[in-house]
């Protein structure tokens, strides 16, 4: 049901959805923002274990990812398609403290970026791509664990879409993921669950 009035309101009327964001933006800031300090450091970890490197979003950041998705064929946008992808569109993600957004850096260039859409209550919306010319070398894996992890840190349910013909995304997801489908939406995608994936021990086996 939030999931349809979001998409309702930033479609059919976004002047409401902007004022509604800055009010959300601003309450998300107040209850998350000392644990939204500790990010950085958790980052750095996943960092350290991998080629790659992974940052918090910042303005300065911004036109080298809108080249990155300036740079991506038309079928990529096929399944990945939550917000604008010009620069200042971006600008004013960056600036909402409820949208967490990160980018994946090989060197200089922007090979991932992911997301979650954070609301004050407790929960927030997933979404994640990799450059097609970096496509399986484990970047979408290494988002999705990083993303959970900063859910977990903060203490959010997370949720997402998957298109039912997206077999890559889903098992993607999987690898990192313990993904529940909670119900087929209207248009055929899968309506899911991300949690963090569960060992014997804490299962109690």
């Amino acid at each position: 049901m939030l999931y349809r009035v979001a998409h309702l309101l930033r479609d059919k009327f976004p002047w409401l959805w902007d004022m509604m964001g800055l009010v959300l933006s601003w309450l998300f800031g107040i209850r998350y923002g000392k644990k939204l300090k500790q990010i950085p450091l958790l980052l750095e970890k996943y960092s350290k274990q991998n080629t790659f490197t992974i940052h918090v979003l910042h303005e300065n950041d911004v036109p080298a990812l809108a080249k990155m998705f300036s740079e991506q064929p038309e079928e990529t946008f096929r399944y990945f398609k939550p917000h604008e992808f010009t620069e200042k569109a971006l600008t004013k993600l960056v600036r909402d403290k409820g949208f967490l957004a990160y980018i994946v850096r090989n060197g200089d260039a922007v090979v991932g970026y992911f997301f979650q859409r954070s609301f004050f209550w407790g929960k927030a919306f997933r979404g994640y791509i990799t450059d097609y010319r970096w496509r399986r070398q484990g970047i979408n894996k290494l988002m999705n664990e990083c993303a959970t992890e900063i859910s977990e840190f903060l203490g959010l349910q997370v949720f997402g879409t998957i298109a039912p013909d997206n077999i890559a995304s889903l098992k993607s997801a999987e690898t990192a993921n313990e993904v529940k489908i909670i119900k087929t939406l209207d248009n055929g995608d899968y309506f899911v669950q991300y949690r963090k994936k569960t060992t014997k021990d804490e299962n109690g086996a």
